[in-house]
């Protein structure tokens, strides 16, 4: 897993806000469904793992968790920051543009970035 420096600081930019304890989740994004249903990758703050499934460890600074099974499957993740669409989730060939407010830490979301 890589994080731009620029990444690097705008999450620890959007910890620093939510409070003591919190870390950046690498979670699952469900969009569409049935046999329609894509799965890619996205970013959280958040507060709770699952000792039992949950990788924690800290990259350049930053503390990480993602579900040892998405590690697994998703080998070269990347987070990056643009400045028009705020945190980038890429791996392999796709990239997941993400779109979260920064307002709702730990919440499923599709985007960490400016207001």
């Amino acid at each position: 897993m890589q994080v731009t420096p620029e990444a690097r600081e705008k999450l620890r930019e959007f910890l620093d806000d939510s409070g003591d304890g919190g870390f950046v989740r690498v979670s699952r994004l469900v969009t569409g469904g049935g046999c329609c249903a894509k799965i890619s990758l996205g970013v959280s703050l958040d507060e709770e793992r699952d000792e039992e499934n949950d990788l924690a460890f800290t990259l350049d600074g930053l503390p990480i968790v993602i579900e040892k099974s998405l590690h697994a499957t998703f080998q070269d993740i990347r987070i990056a920051f643009d400045e028009d669409d705020g945190i980038v989730v890429s791996h392999g060939l796709e990239t997941v543009k993400q779109a979260a407010d920064k307002e709702t830490p730990g919440q499923s979301s599709s985007r960490l970035g400016p207001e």
